[in-house]
């Protein structure tokens, strides 16, 4: 299949560009809502007149533009909270808190207010997300509902890239709360999920104290297999981030993909079965969202959840092209749900994983086929590692202001680690039989131990990372045009020899056969 028909086969292609053009034109836009309204409907009333002819894909463009730009003005304009103003406030616990110097901090949603200092003001409904602070001297949980008297302290929106994540992820105010302001305590009511991830969360991570490893490796392996690192050793978190592999302790695409190989393998005998290749997919995407349950349903894990879900049925379509179709689908839904997702770095990093794990993984298995189904396991969850790492450098480097030179020598060694110890974790959370706590202990203990050697050692080498790198958002922009091209070669290159694209999913059913 030629270049060009795989990108007429892929729609989405064309419209997540101009889309998430939009959403970045908007804070130059001063343009009346209904102005961009009308150029939004011009656009589609004339690309639908225009669907045969030369310019329809150029006036669909124009609409989508400012379809961006709507949907981001209409997000960004959303009834706020008054903020300075002393309220007495519901509010709903929704994350597991973690300590930061003298407060539990969290997140949380405000269900209703009313002004405490205006007489006859009654109660007012309301779904505002907010950063809450609350006294270490409380303890709180998620699900909890509390009902307090305090201020919305406003989170600058405006110009600091800090503001921009904190709109990305709808938090546009901060809650501080003593003691003596919660009024009371009620229970939770409304949001099941999350008081279920949580009692799941918390189900994973006792099953996980039981095993007899280091109190170190008891938190690592809490942090990867359920996402709670409040209790991870600070100077460990140090060593991870210095030697760039801190992705390796929140729950994210990394982890999703090691769920989806570990998954893919477990049930590929599935394709023997009359509707196998249906089974297996509903198998592995439930897997999935199980382990995102497990995890807290925290933001990063289930973005990472959806975009493998569309990568999984994307390796499942027989048309080529159709992969990235379906991912860049799921991206372009997320953004028209939530604008400000583009400055959020998670859903970046989640976003071009995924892309660079579609493209890069396929062609490095490729070159490194094992007969051995344990070893191909081992192979594969390196190779996907390597794949999403490609994609992610460049983000690393500008957002983090460093280039971890030493992560390209331990990353694969880490990854294999934590993969197994994942692996390992997983099975033990869900077979957590008395008789076999030993055995586990033993290999999960050795696994963690040793990744957090090699992890301490390289932050320890002068090596390690190189400090300060001047990399601003154009140097990332030129880093993915240079991958893009390289994307691009590879590609032509493959189409000028004439050979066929290695297909994850053919991959799993000629070993389910072989086997």
């Amino acid at each position: 299949m030629q270049l060009s028909d795989k990108i007429d086969i892929t729609p989405f292609a064309r419209i997540l560009p101009f889309f998430a053009a939009g959403i970045l034109a908007f804070r130059y836009v001063t343009a009346p809502d209904w102005l961009i309204v009308a150029a939004a409907v011009i656009g589609y009333a004339v690309a639908w007149r225009q669907r045969k002819g030369f310019c329809r894909w150029w006036t669909v463009a124009v609409a989508l533009f400012f379809s961006g730009i709507l949907v981001t003005a209409v997000s960004a304009r959303k009834e706020a909270m008054p903020r300075g103003e002393r309220l007495a406030m519901v509010l709903e616990v929704g994350q597991n808190p973690v300590l930061n110097g003298r407060w539990r901090q969290t997140v949380a949603r405000v269900g209703a207010y009313r002004p405490l200092d205006s007489a006859g003001s009654g109660w007012r409904g309301v779904d505002e997300k907010v950063e809450l602070r609350v006294d270490t001297a409380e303890r709180i949980a998620v699900g909890e509902q509390l009902y307090v008297a305090g201020y919305l302290n406003p989170v600058d929106t405006a110009g600091s890239r800090y503001g921009t994540l904190m709109r990305s992820r709808g938090i546009g105010a901060r809650v501080y709360v003593r003691g003596d302001q919660v009024i009371s305590r009620l229970p939770g009511n409304g949001r099941r999920a999350t008081r279920y991830a949580a009692a799941l969360q918390r189900w994973a991570v006792e099953r996980i104290h039981r095993l007899h490893v280091g109190e170190r490796e008891q938190e690592l392996l809490s942090a990867l297999i359920a996402g709670d690192k409040r209790n991870l050793d600070r100077r460990l978190k140090a060593d991870y981030s210095k030697t760039g592999v801190a992705h390796i302790l929140a729950v994210s695409g990394l982890h999703m993909g090691f769920v989806l190989v570990i998954a893919n393998l477990l049930f590929g005998w599935t394709v023997l079965l009359r509707y196998g290749h249906v089974a297996k997919n509903v198998l592995v995407i439930s897997a999935l969202w199980f382990y995102a349950v497990m995890a807290g349903l925290s933001p990063s894990a289930v973005r990472a959840a959806l975009m493998l879900s569309a990568a999984q049925l994307a390796l499942a379509c027989s048309v080529p092209g159709n992969g990235y179709n379906v991912v860049l689908g799921a991206a372009t839904l997320m953004l028209a749900a939530n604008p400000f997702y583009l400055y959020d770095l998670s859903f970046q990093l989640s976003f071009m994983a995924v892309l660079s794990i579609l493209f890069f993984y396929p062609r490095l298995y490729r070159r490194k086929l094992c007969r051995n189904r344990i070893a191909d396991a081992v192979c594969s969850s390196v190779l996907l590692g390597a794949a999403a790492q490609i994609g992610t450098l460049p983000l690393v480097a500008w957002n983090f202001g460093n280039v971890p030179i030493i992560s390209l020598i331990i990353n694969p060694l880490v990854i294999l680690t934590a993969f197994l110890s994942v692996f390992t974790g997983i099975l033990w959370v869900l077979f957590a039989f008395p008789g076999l706590s030993a055995v586990f202990s033993a290999v999960a203990g050795a696994l963690l131990q040793a990744q957090n050697g090699i992890v301490t050692w390289a932050a320890g080498t002068p090596v390690a990372s190189v400090s300060g790198v001047r990399f601003d958002g154009y140097g990332a922009a030129v880093a993915y045009v240079v991958l893009a091209a390289l994307a691009v070669g590879l590609k032509w290159q493959r189409i000028f020899r004439g050979s066929r694209p290695l297909n994850l999913e053919r991959m799993i059913e000629h070993d389910a056969r072989r086997s």
